[in-house]
């Protein structure tokens, strides 16, 4: 079925303003093929609408979809960050690619229908189970493709628990083994990617999950193939008391002194 169609509401964004006496033409495999002035017949009229470009979600983990209304209930002056991710991690426990999967569609969706047509997907939940096996990370490309959301799947390298600390025992399913592990990954996601829905990203979790030297690696790495870099940065007070007493410098000067200009980074809770 042909999905070709002229659209004309009272008024189109055009990258500078809403403006009246538009038309959108959307061909048959339902892409946008011209907007403008154009001399067709509108086969559909949207009167008291605006058309606009779908949004892009820079930052989602859709299967925390699955803790809404289970890890915010505390005593009033009782909840923190740390309390919520012990609640994310009872979460991470319980997933299976299946559910994971489930969760990741149901939230896509609720994008989809809020506007949102891309997604970038900060991915940190690799494995299945026990084991190095990344099934999650099919998982979520699944869901994408099911619910029909536009996939930035930013691969998330995670190796410590904290700065200088181990993996716990939920973080196990997070984990990369090293950069060489991780960029064998993202070469296998490449490969199979379908270029129209998908696009891969690069990231460092945090200073609590990458050294400033993994992260620096990672970083040259994603600028020499051209790809974005994002990573969490001063999420939390503990993260930049810690960093002060690691390397004498808040997250946020530490990754500015080993960059010096990150044209292709986005940094996440810069707070």
């Amino acid at each position: 079925m042909s999905r070709a169609q002229v659209l004309e509401a009272d008024w189109i964004w055009t990258g500078r303003a809403f403006e009246s006496g538009l038309r959108l033409a959307v061909d048959e495999a339902g892409r946008i093929e011209a907007v403008g002035r154009l001399d067709r017949t509108a086969t559909r009229r949207l009167p008291g609408r605006a058309l606009l470009p779908g949004f892009v979600n820079a930052h989602s983990h859709a299967f925390q979809r699955g803790l809404r209304g289970h890890g915010e209930r505390f005593p009033e002056g009782a909840g923190s960050f740390w309390i919520w991710r012990e609640a994310m991690y009872g979460l991470v426990e319980s997933l299976d690619p299946e559910r994971c999967r489930s969760l990741c569609v149901q939230a896509f969706r609720e994008m989809l229908a809020a506007g949102i047509t891309t997604v970038g997907e900060f991915h940190y939940l690799h494995h299945g189970g026990a084991g190095a096996d990344f099934g999650l990370d099919q998982a979520v490309r699944d869901a994408a493709r099911e619910a029909g959301i536009r996939l930035v799947l930013l691969e998330a390298y995670y190796r410590t628990g904290g700065i200088g600390a181990p993996l716990g025992p939920a973080q196990r399913r997070f984990e990369t083994a090293g950069l060489e592990a991780y960029w064998a990954q993202m070469d296998r996601l490449a490969a199979t990617l379908d270029p129209a829905r998908e696009s891969l990203g690069a990231v460092a979790h945090s200073i609590r999950a990458a050294t400033p030297d993994e992260i620096g690696a990672l970083h040259a790495e994603a600028a020499r193939r051209g790809i974005v870099f994002h990573i969490h940065v001063e999420e939390q007070r503990r993260e930049i008391e810690e960093s002060l007493a690691a390397y004498g410098r808040r997250p946020m000067a530490l990754l500015n002194e080993r960059w010096g200009e990150a044209s292709n980074v986005t940094a996440v809770h810069c707070t």
